[in-house]
């Protein structure tokens, strides 16, 4: 949701430094997330929010409190009604503090770079773990939802296990735990 806020305003006059006119255009807005791929206006931006780009521009305009507190509504209203898998810097810690499960992942710092060069399909390794490692930085840094290990959080390190490891690593601690 943070990608697709961020292309939005991207797309816009707006600077994505500037918070308060960030969230008030996000309002005249919509963002929605379906299986189907995420979407802005009705448009499925998908494709276009996976970009390294987009990424960079997700981690500024969430360090700001308007946009967060927009934000966490949308998403709040969204566990709300369904039942929600949801990924992000704060989930655990901000917008569902009571989930059912939690899980904090982390990988190495240059496994991670990779993989990201991989979904992209373009770039360089230096410049790709710089950019993780200036994104990891300013969103432990930031004074609204740092990043943090959340409260009674699973530790999952994924540095070598694939997606479908994970997966299963989640499950079995869903099943554990939430299916008793």
């Amino acid at each position: 949701m943070y990608r697709a806020s961020a292309f939005l305003v991207s797309a816009s006059d707006i600077n994505l430094q500037d918070g308060q006119a960030a969230a008030v255009f996000l309002r005249d807005h919509s963002i929605d997330v379906s299986s189907r791929g995420i979407y802005v206006d009705g448009e499925d931006v998908s494709g276009n929010i996976r970009t390294a780009a987009a990424g960079e521009a997700a981690s500024i305009i969430s360090a700001h409190r308007p946009v967060r507190e927009y934000m966490v509504s949308l998403q709040r209203a969204f566990g709300e009604k369904y039942n929600t898998v949801a990924e992000g810097r704060d989930m655990g810690t901000v917008v569902f503090p009571d989930a059912a499960l939690k899980v904090y992942v982390v990988a190495d710092i240059a496994i991670r770079a990779w993989r990201r060069l991989r979904d992209l399909d373009h770039g360089d390794m230096d410049s790709m773990v710089h950019s993780v490692f200036r994104r990891d930085y300013r969103d432990r840094n930031r004074s609204e939802s740092p990043l943090r290990l959340p409260p009674g959080a699973l530790w999952l390190d994924g540095t070598s296990m694939s997606v479908s490891e994970q997966v299963d690593f989640v499950l079995n601690h869903y099943r554990g735990k939430c299916e008793k």
